[in-house]
This record gives structure tokens, sequence and C-alpha cells, in this order.
């Protein structure tokens, strides 16, 4: 298996194998500290399961760029897990833009806390995913808590309008799918 690529089976088996209800019996890491640490894992993921557009790169070996725009919640563990991995090729790197015209430059782009003014104008190919901090409607990808476990839903019609395709792998692990 090529280096940073997951196979589905592999995907599912890692992040929904730990409830967040296994946190309290972990000294090491909070529930919050678990949590998040899914959700790095899945944003790095994201990337090997979502196509954009050629113009999206500036050239064909540029990263795909993961940032968080806000308050990070991820105390590392994005940087973390995205550390050698790549996606379509490409590698991974985390970024934590400054202001709005910085995160034009992102290929994904999580809205933590107090982000939901860093995404950028119009319609660009950035993933946008959100959680609890931020509306659902603002992000592509929205992360809810079901059953103890972090799951998502998927905007597809939102998506669309940025250009992007999300693999129908991704597709199936949503607990739903708006305009598909």
């Amino acid at each position: 298996m090529a280096r940073g690529r997951l196979s589905l089976r592999m995907l599912i088996a890692l992040l929904w194998s730990l409830p967040l209800q296994a946190a309290l019996a972990m000294p090491a890491a909070t529930p919050t500290d678990l949590e998040y640490s899914i959700k790095a894992n899945y944003l790095v993921r994201f990337a090997a399961f979502v196509e954009w557009p050629a113009r999206a790169f500036a050239a064909s070996q540029s990263p795909v760029v993961i940032c968080v725009a806000g308050r990070d919640p991820f105390r590392g563990s994005l940087d973390r897990a995205a550390r050698a991995q790549t996606a379509y090729g490409r590698p991974l790197a985390v970024r934590r833009p400054a202001s709005r015209e910085a995160a034009a430059g992102c290929h994904i782009l999580y809205v933590g806390q107090d982000g939901a003014a860093m995404i950028p104008d119009g319609q660009r190919a950035i993933l946008l995913v959100t959680d609890v901090a931020a509306p659902a409607e603002q992000g592509m990808i929205h992360f809810v808590i079901n059953d103890g476990r972090v799951r998502f839903h998927i905007d597809l019609q939102a998506a669309s309008r940025a250009r992007l395709s999300i693999s129908s792998r991704l597709l199936n692990l949503a607990l739903s799918v708006r305009g598909g």
C-alpha cells in the first residue's frame, strides 16, 4: 500500500473504533482531546477523498493545504496526523491563516470557534469543514457527535458549487448527504 493512502476499511476501523467514552478511561487525554484528535485524522483523510480542480494548485507538486480558521482546538494533533502524509501524490501542509485573504490559499478549511469571519468571499475551491463552533450551513462537511462517536454530514450541493468532487466512498460514510 502506498504511504499516505488508506483503504476505506482501514479508515473506518481507525476513526470509528474509538468511542468518545473511551476517553474517560484514558488519563492522559480528556474527552475533548480525543474528539479533536479524531477530527484531525478525519481532516487529513478527507484530502484523499476530495478532488479539487487543477487550477486550485499552483503546480503539480503543490501541497494540499489544510487550514484552521479561528481558535485552534487540535493541540498539535492535526500537525502530527498530517506529517508525512500525501493525497493524490501531493504532500499535506497545515497552516493557521491570520486573515481571510491568507485563508483563500487553503484547500481544506476547518472553521473553528471564532473562525467564521475567516471564510474567504466568493465561491472558491475550498472544502469548508465545521462543527459545533460554526453553523452547519457554512460548511460542506459538518462534524457531529453521534452515539459517542465523531461523525459528519455532507452538503454535496455546497461542494459542487465550489467545484469539488467528493468520492462516493466518503459519501457512504456520512450520516447524511444533502443534495445527493
